[in-house]
């Protein structure tokens, strides 16, 4: 982790499958996924610290054309665990037409699996 608290992400996004993934720009072992919502899966290593997000349908989802995920100029995500919850707040802006579309994503889970309370923060540097 940097030491301003922030972890770095890099993403890819398949045109063809819809998806965007989002994940630390670090190596890390797998420990577990946490359905935020339909087709929004946030994935937690084996300190139980969140490392990457996969967003299912995400033109469909944001309203976007699949072209505008190929350059990503922003994104910012906030985690927070608590005892009862996970939230997940996460800010980005693509480029639609040389034009910034700023797009906003908010997501709650239960947190059934008793993931220690944290608040992580990542970033596209």
């Amino acid at each position: 982790m940097k030491e301003n608290n922030i972890q770095e992400v890099i993403y890819k996004y398949d045109s063809f499958s819809d998806v965007l993934g989002i994940k630390v720009n670090h190596e890390f072992q797998y420990g577990e996924t946490v359905e935020m919502d339909d087709g929004i899966l946030l994935d937690f290593d084996l300190n139980n610290v969140p490392v990457s997000l996969e967003v299912s349908d995400a033109s469909k989802r944001f309203n976007l054309p699949k072209k505008s995920f190929d350059d990503i100029v922003f994104f910012k995500m906030d985690v927070c665990v608590e005892e009862k919850s996970i939230s997940l707040n996460a800010v980005f802006c693509v480029l639609v037409d040389n034009i910034e579309s700023t797009q906003n994503m908010e997501s709650f889970a239960s947190n059934i699996n008793h993931i220690p309370n944290m608040v992580v923060k990542l970033a596209l540097v």
